[in-house]
């Protein structure tokens, strides 16, 4: 199995930018970055978080990009890519939010291009489409206001695969806090790959089936994971997820053994802390060890 990392996550981010209270984006070099994750033993795949590049001014750049590339020569490893999804909402009915959208993720799409990543993972909708979802509408309602967001997440991943020529399959769309089923929808209307983030559907955000039952339902799509833990709270928009594996409700050695039999050949990439990355493989290595070359 391929087991990946981000390269860095939001809240270490800012500790290594902000010094004696005061920001030094100089701070962050995400080549150095990735090269001290790579030391992670077990480690194959780095995530490059593409919202970087607007977080933190110089961070992503044409030539960090190129070194990038140059550091996969170097180290043997391959990258995924997190599109932006701060900021950005493509399933919106305001057509210029909706267009902006689609540009910011066209200009990632095509600046990532030289590290030819194995996905690019995608939230066709956004924090707009999340707050709809817990309204508390009825159900009819609640199907109309869906479908309608989801015909403008269609569109403008229309767009997004005809701006940038990219192969549908690599095009991951995430289960985020969206029902899944209309999410599905775009996936097989324009053929993409889907990422399946494990915490976000234990804590119910993209639906209410089992982990086996979800990958088994969409396994024909699924081009990488985003594996990490979660505790269903029942308490919507409060999530515990992007937890370390073993914190919280994952079936682990269940869905790994699975992922094993099928012989799931994509990235499997931890959304957390370098110190919740090791914790996660060690307790990968103690419940599943046969994932790990283990006997």
């Amino acid at each position: 199995m391929r087991f990946g990392s981000v390269a860095i996550e939001f809240l270490p981010a800012v500790q290594r930018i902000v010094a004696d209270g005061v920001p030094d984006f100089s701070r962050i070099n995400l080549v150095d970055i990735v090269r001290d994750v790579m030391e992670i033993e077990h480690i194959e795949v780095i995530e490059i978080t593409m919202e970087m590049e607007h977080m933190v001014p110089g961070s992503i750049t044409p030539e960090v990009i190129s070194q990038l590339a140059d550091l996969k020569d170097e180290l043997g490893h391959s990258y995924t890519v997190h599109l932006p999804l701060w900021s950005i909402e493509l399933a919106t009915f305001n057509d210029f939010v909706r267009s902006g959208s689609v540009e910011s993720v066209c200009h990632s799409i095509k600046m990532a291009e030289p590290l030819e990543p194995d996905a690019y993972v995608l939230h066709a909708t956004g924090a707009l489409a999340a707050e709809y979802t817990r309204n508390n509408y009825s159900e009819i309602m609640n199907l109309l206001v869906c479908g309608y967001m989801t015909s403008f997440a269609m569109k403008s991943v229309e767009e997004i695969m005809s701006k940038t020529e990219i192969d549908p399959r690599k095009l991951a769309l995430e289960n985020v806090e969206f029902p899944f089923d209309f999410t599905r929808d775009i996936v097989d209307e324009h053929g993409t790959g889907i990422c399946f983030d494990t915490g976000h559907l234990l804590t119910k955000q993209s639906g209410d089936e089992s982990i086996i039952d979800f990958y088994r339902k969409h396994r024909d799509r699924i081009v990488e994971v985003h594996l990490n833990d979660g505790i269903d709270t029942r308490t919507p928009g409060k999530y515990e997820d992007h937890l370390a594996i073993g914190k919280g409700e994952l079936p682990v050695r269940d869905f790994l053994l699975e992922l094993k039999k099928d012989g799931f050949k994509g990235p499997l990439i931890f959304e957390l802390t370098t110190e919740e990355v090791i914790e996660s493989l060690d307790e990968i290595r103690k419940v599943v060890p046969e994932v790990l070359g283990g006997l």
